[in-house]
């Protein structure tokens, strides 16, 4: 057995170990196996709740023909979805956490939401309280659905904007909504 700081010394100074020996070192050492695990935990508790609080959404995708397992599963498909786009805009502003609204406003990142997302993405962006990375993502997704219509919701969302990130966005979906 050896210690975290032991094996901290090991892996700065290891060169060409192989795998599998770094491996066992590594279950040799309490501490780390520790961490592992409970980060593990850690990560099977998030998808758990991951789940349950998505069920609603999926359930209703999933009587549309979509066997997702959670929302996430559509930013990682090339396949396109406009049956899902209303269901998605209705969830969106539902008070589902930021994890899993991020989800949602990222799955809407598609052309087929284009003159569709934009309005509820606007609102979403002026309730109080939303995390950097969602506004982050809402502002993004503004980049590629946002019309002529949600100019002027842009514009006051900006003026009050204090992210430079999220700006940016916002100021690059104002020229989206120009084209649109």
């Amino acid at each position: 057995m050896i210690t975290l700081k032991q094996l901290e010394e090991i892996s700065a100074s290891r060169g060409d170990m192989p795998a599998d020996e770094w491996a066992a070192l590594l279950e040799s050492c309490p501490e780390w196996v520790a961490q592992r695990d409970a980060r593990a935990a850690e990560m099977q508790a998030k998808e758990e709740r991951y789940l349950a609080e998505e069920t609603p959404l999926r359930e209703e995708l999933h009587v549309l023909g979509y066997p997702v397992k959670w929302v996430w599963d559509f930013v990682n498909t090339a396949q396109s979805y406009p049956d899902a786009i209303p269901v998605l805009i209705d969830h969106l502003q539902r008070p589902y956490s930021d994890d899993v609204r991020e989800g949602i406003a990222r799955a809407l990142a598609v052309r087929e939401a284009r003159g569709l997302a934009g309005g509820a993405i606007v609102e979403t962006l002026r309730e109080e309280g939303l995390g950097k990375q969602l506004r982050w993502a809402l502002a993004n997704t503004l980049t590629v659905v946002a019309d002529r219509t949600n100019r002027d919701g842009i514009k006051a969302v900006l003026a009050t904007e204090d992210n430079k990130d999220v700006a940016d966005r916002l100021n690059r979906a104002l020229k989206t909504a120009a084209k649109a």
